[in-house]
C-alpha cells in the first residue's frame, strides 16, 4: 500500500452495515442487501429482487436500509488483488 492509499483510508469513514452474510433474501435465498421494515414485520431482498419490486415496496415500507453499495465495495476490493 502506498502513501496515497493510506491517506484515503484515514479520511474515508468506514460504514457500519446492518445486514450480515448470513442474512438471506426472502425471495430466492441469496445474500440480502436491502432490509425493508414494514408495520407488520421485515423483509430482506437481494439486489435483483429489490430492483424488481422497488416501486411497490416503497408504497408500504416505513424504512428501507439499502446496503447495495457493498456490491460495489466488494468489486473494488477484488480488483486490487
Amino acid at each position: 500500500m502506498n502513501m496515497m492509499d493510506e491517506k484515503l483510508e484515514e479520511i474515508t469513514p468506514s460504514k457500519e452495515y446492518v445486514l450480515k452474510v448470513i442474512d438471506r433474501c426472502d425471495s430466492c435465498n441469496s445474500q440480502a442487501y436491502v432490509l425493508v421494515k414494514l408495520v407488520t414485520g421485515e423483509l430482506m431482498f437481494c439486489g435483483h429482487h429489490y430492483n424488481k419490486n422497488e416501486k411497490s415496496i416503497a408504497k408500504f415500507a416505513y424504512e428501507i436500509i439499502d446496503e447495495r453499495d457493498k456490491l460495489i465495495e466488494n468489486k473494488l476490493i477484488g480488483s486490487s488483488n
